[in-house]
């Protein structure tokens, strides 16, 4: 998991927390706290500067500077991340929780505000910002607990000022219900005065108070700190004692809850009614509503969450914090977000198949090497076996040529010639002439060829054969004697017709083409490429 920074921008505090690495349990989040205030030299202090942003009338600092309220306010939220991240890595994400109240221009002007000061800081960051019910409502989702889903009231009351928004919560998405209600008359500071105001009280039975003196004034305004922290004690105890020191005296005042109650029972009493008026808004009634949530830290008054569970009949949800819950959701929102782009990018890294649709995209096949050389030996052996048998064919053709010749039965010859003999004999013929000589033939199983020698006749040609002898060895082609044909015998023996020519018209013996054997071509196999393309289109062609 990657780390989140949140951030909740308050009227008079900011709160940061940063989510820790891995599954680390809430209580281990570290947060970080400052006051709304930014100073740009000694003589330059701003305050109320949150509730300026987006409003074109800039604050002016003593020398007469002009200074926008969302540049001050990206100020201090800078100043803070530097000071929550002082021993942390670089946040992936910054989501910073905003009031619901601002407007789409308050938003944008904060966003271009930050964008601008982490450029000329060089600490570029991408933040996000959301409403602080959303914050709220993540925080809740996160927590445990278990009626995170349906109508939530997030009742925000703070320091300046009170918020009160209806959200929806549906398979963990959430979204603003009506319009968020805000109120200036209600808030903490407000409940500070007005225990101020009791404690003068109780004091200025006993001593008078001169508020025009200078020293009088600081007095006051440390009574207004000593006011506020009694508040927030009576939010755990029962009682508490104050001490007043003023001009006049110095006394320790004890302050009991049931005191504080009675001062801020109107108040609250009036918060109820916005409450009900921001679900008229969304259009929902409180038997509609899941739970109420608590945020803000002046929420952590007991009176508040008795009077609105009292009032509306609905569960009232605290968080320990609720000064800092907005800030916790955004943390966790942002570790989400860092979460989802780190595993987009793993996901965009990885090589995807590509889909192969019909006639559209190239398809590329990739050979097995193997595969391959054993198909190109493969297609080698082929052709040449392929060669060698067709020069075995025309060969058988020309020697079955040769030895039919000497199968050849002559009606009748002048000259009478030697026959071969079926069984390797040497034949004399004695009406033969002169001139004619013995023939051997050998036998039809040593495939030998035959030697027919013999004066030619008038009109014939000799024709040379080659021969091998019974023992394989190469002899000298003999002329051949050929004589025209004749008319054959009518009382010829047919048994001793194959070993006697008869006599009569010589027989021609056809002439038989010598035959070389041809010499075989070096066959190179073809080089299969490793990958093969298909054409992105099949060409058509005209039919007829």
């Amino acid at each position: 998991m990657e780390a989140g920074l949140g951030i909740g921008i308050g009227s008079t505090t900011l709160v940061a927390v940063v989510d820790k690495l891995d599954d680390a349990p809430a209580s281990s989040r570290r947060t970080v706290r400052s006051e709304s205030v930014v100073q740009l030299d000694p003589s330059s202090v701003f305050t109320d500067f949150v509730e300026r942003v987006g409003d074109p009338v800039p604050l002016f600092s003593a020398d007469g500077t002009p200074h926008r309220g969302e540049d001050l306010t990206a100020v201090a939220i800078t100043t803070l991340m530097r000071d929550a991240l002082a021993d942390h890595d670089q946040p992936s994400h910054v989501v910073i929780a905003h009031p619901a109240w601002w407007s789409r221009h308050a938003v944008s002007a904060l966003e271009n505000a930050l964008s601008t000061k982490m450029i000329h800081d060089a600490t570029p960051v991408d933040t996000t910002l959301v409403a602080e019910p959303i914050a709220v409502v993540d925080w809740l989702r996160t927590s445990g607990h278990p009626d995170s889903e349906g109508l939530t009231v997030v009742f925000d009351l703070g320091a300046r000022s009170l918020d009160v928004s209806v959200v929806t919560t549906t398979g963990g998405n959430t979204t603003i219900v009506g319009k968020p209600l805000h109120s200036d008359d209600i808030g903490g500071d407000d409940f500070d005065h007005l225990v101020t105001m009791h404690l003068l009280a109780e004091f200025d039975r006993d001593a008078r108070i001169d508020t025009s003196m200078p020293e009088t004034l600081e007095a006051l305004t440390a009574l207004r700190g000593h006011a506020r922290e009694a508040k927030e004690t009576l939010s755990f105890d029962t009682e508490t004692v104050v001490h007043v020191d003023l001009p006049g005296g110095s006394h320790n005042l004890r302050l009991v809850r049931s005191e504080l109650e009675d001062l801020l029972r109107p108040a609250i009493t009036r918060s109820v009614a916005l409450v009900y008026e921001a679900m008229r808004s969304a259009g929902v009634e409180s038997n509609d509503v899941s739970h109420v949530v608590l945020a803000g830290g002046s929420s952590s008054i007991p009176l508040v969450a008795e009077l609105l569970s009292s009032e509306l009949r609905v569960p009232m949800i605290a968080a320990p914090d609720p000064r800092s819950c907005a800030a916790a959701g955004a943390a966790t929102h942002a570790t989400a977000i860092g979460n989802t782009a780190t595993a987009a990018a793993v996901e965009h890294s990885q090589p995807k198949p590509i889909p192969v649709p019909a006639f559209s995209t190239p398809i590329v096949v990739t050979s097995d090497p193997e595969a391959t050389s054993a198909a190109r030996r493969s297609s080698r052996v082929g052709i040449v076996a392929a060669v060698v048998g067709a020069c075995a064919i025309l060969a058988a053709g020309g020697l079955g040529i040769g030895t039919a010749v000497d199968k050849i039965k002559p009606a009748s010859s002048s000259a009478d010639p030697s026959i071969e003999s079926p069984t390797s004999a040497t034949v004399s013929n004695p009406s033969a002439p002169s001139g004619s000589e013995p023939v051997a033939d050998a036998a039809p199983s040593t495939g030998a060829a035959v030697a027919v020698t013999g004066s030619p006749t008038p009109g014939t040609r000799s024709v040379g054969v080659a021969t091998t002898g019974a023992a394989g060895t190469g002899a000298p082609a003999a002329p051949v004697a050929t004589d025209p044909p004749a008319a054959a015998q009518p009382n010829s023996d047919p048994t001793t017709a194959q070993q006697n020519v008869d006599s009569g018209s010589p027989f021609q013996i056809p002439q038989v083409p010598a035959f070389e054997v041809p010499e075989l071509p070096v066959v190179v196999a073809p080089q299969f490429p490793d990958q093969l393309t298909l054409p992105t289109a099949i060409p058509r062609f005209p039919v007829g």
